[in-house]
């Protein structure tokens, strides 16, 4: 983007929006077809917007997580099942809600309750 443009709310939502993901500067600068300065400065001056879609992020991805293992303890049964297909999905939605924390992705221990539901 050129220098001195006025950024509609538009754009900065979508920078936020992408932050949130990727907790980078440089891949939402990427992203977005702006500076990693820009991007700096638009989380700085938004505070609140960019907290709110980081916690929806997080808790999106908390709830398919949870939908994800609910399905790969039912296809455990089943022979035909590729769970590599699952435990990707699993594991990339985790990576992704602690970046969107600020987390890090490294897992030295990682605990999973399982609720059995008769």
């Amino acid at each position: 983007m050129p220098r001195g443009v006025k950024i509609d709310s538009k754009k900065i939502s979508e920078v936020i929006a992408s932050y949130a993901l990727t907790n980078s500067y440089n891949a939402t600068a990427k992203q977005c077809g702006i500076s990693d300065k820009t991007v700096k400065k638009i989380i700085e001056n938004n505070p609140k917007e960019y907290e709110e879609k980081k916690e929806k992020f997080s808790n999106y991805c908390d709830r398919l997580i949870y939908k994800a293992l609910g399905k790969l303890e039912k296809e455990l049964d089943k022979e035909d099942i590729p769970i590599n297909n699952l435990t990707t999905v699993i594991g990339t939605l985790y990576d992704k809600m602690r970046l969107a924390n600020g987390e890090s992705t490294e897992n030295n221990k990682f605990e999973v309750e399982i609720k059995v539901v008769e």
